[in-house]
């Protein structure tokens, strides 16, 4: 079982026992700095550890005549907010996290003082960028989206250099919304597998919070999820986004199992009931009686005496005194 550790700044969080929630907001700001400030401040409320915008050019992002342009424009995170935002989060306790689509937009994040570096799905496939976050030196999770493992072990070499505990790579599917039969949580366990040393959390595009509830059993230690104020909202991400009623309940679940996981190894604890099973007589036996099987039987009793495992030392042996019927055996009742 993979126990690694993920830093950002002063805070650690590993599998099973302290995960890292990433509140998702990417575009839901709308453009509008007020809605911005009350998903953070929701986000904290809901219980995330930290927060995650998205930082474009829509004309960086993909060709100018591309028919998208108009629709990603409206999105563009205001680059005039990054300090506001890094402010806002350290004012309520919550890591800011962005993913950069253009190599001077990681120079932007690092200046204003951004945590950690998220590289979106289809970015492990831009070199340019990924060599820019690793000269960053900042915190780095890296989505695995329609990326086979020849990719992902390609984009995980520009970072061979780097601590691997500041080094993650999310599960994902490039889906939006994704449906239960393809979101394929087992490529947790392969990833962990395949990359034993470093940290595998879950991108999570479901809706609802039961993929990233079972994620967490599988040892992710980093769960994202994308966020909004209301799914009704128009945007390209509104839809497929957890309302902060329902990320409430999802964090206090996460948050619940890993104190319900608990120890590392098999522990009893002094509060539970002990129960033996002991050897008991079946009707009175007297004294000069050899004990056979027949007039033996084992049961529970909340006190040591002869172990249901030591029965077969008993067979054969004599008594040494007159024993009654439902009698629980001790060593001194028998002749040596």
């Amino acid at each position: 079982m993979n126990l690694n550790t993920f830093k950002i700044k002063k805070k650690v969080y590993y599998n099973y026992e302290k995960i890292l929630v990433i509140g998702e907001i990417g575009s839901n700001h709308d453009n509008s700095f007020n809605k911005c400030k009350r998903l953070i401040i929701e986000a904290k409320k809901a219980g995330c550890d930290a927060v995650k915008f998205q930082l474009f050019k829509s004309h960086k992002l993909l060709e100018k005549k591309h028919p998208a342009q108009k629709i990603l424009k409206k999105y563009e995170l205001n680059t005039k907010w990054l300090k506001k935002i890094k402010k806002l989060c350290n004012q309520n306790k919550l890591l800011f996290i962005c993913s950069p689509f253009y190599t001077e937009a990681v120079k932007l994040l690092k200046k204003c003082g951004c945590d950690a570096i998220k590289i979106a799905s289809p970015e492990i496939k831009n070199f340019t960028l990924l060599k820019e976050v690793y000269k960053s030196k900042l915190p780095v999770i890296i989505s695995t989206g329609d990326a086979n493992l020849k990719l992902i072990k390609r984009a995980l070499k520009v970072f061979e250099k780097q601590n691997n505990n500041k080094i993650a790579i999310l599960h994902c599917i490039s889906q939006y919304p994704t449906t239960e039969e393809n979101i394929n949580l087992n490529n947790i366990t392969i990833l962990k597998k395949e990359f034993s040393k470093i940290n595998v959390g879950f991108s999570d595009h479901t809706i609802g919070k039961n993929a990233a509830l079972m994620a967490v059993g599988l040892g992710a230690n980093i769960i994202e999820k994308h966020i909004t104020l209301n799914k009704k909202n128009i945007g390209p991400d509104h839809a497929i986004s957890m309302e902060i009623s329902t990320l409430k309940n999802l964090i206090k679940d996460i948050r619940q199992f890993s104190v319900m996981y608990g120890k590392k190894n098999k522990v009893r604890h002094k509060f539970e009931n002990t129960v033996y099973i002991n050897v008991f007589t079946i009707n009175g036996q007297k004294k000069g009686t050899k004990l056979k099987l027949n007039n033996l039987i084992c049961k529970r009793d909340f006190k040591k005496k002869v172990d249901s495992y030591e029965l077969p030392l008993l067979l054969n042996k004599t008594l040494l005194r007159d024993v009654p019927d439902d009698y629980p055996l001790k060593w001194d009742d028998i002749k040596k």
